[in-house]
């Protein structure tokens, strides 16, 4: 949200920041974000320590509209975001779909269970 006072923009949260949605299935974990205005190359995807997924990117700053501003709600500026990862994921096999109508999905598998059976002596 922003806020305006004697016509100067005040922004009342950071801007560093993109909305995201997690959701799961019984085989992946689907990280899905709201990139409106952004391309693949706008955007960056890193895995760090295995155990983070981080996003960032720049929105394009704001284009000088004559008069008096209203109110201004479009991101700009630069943005990251992190999420620890669940121990169950295999890293080396996520996958990032392209930006398409300002959402960009990433998809993060997740590991078959490895079952062993101890013997009782």
């Amino acid at each position: 949200m922003t806020v305006l006072l004697n016509n100067e923009v005040l922004s009342s949260i950071s801007c560093g920041q993109v909305d995201a949605d997690w959701t799961e299935d019984c085989d992946s974990h689907f990280f899905i974000f709201d990139v409106p205005g952004l391309t693949v190359k706008d955007v960056t995807l890193d895995i760090i320590d295995d155990i983070h997924l981080q996003i960032s990117g720049e929105f394009p700053p704001e284009r000088n509209f004559p008069g008096k501003w209203h109110t201004k709600e479009r991101r700009t500026g630069a943005f990251r975001r992190t999420f620890q990862l669940p121990q169950d994921v295999l890293t080396s096999q996520i996958r990032a779909f392209d930006v398409e109508a300002g959402v960009l999905v990433v998809k993060v598998p997740k590991r078959k269970a490895f079952v062993r059976t101890i013997p009782i002596a």
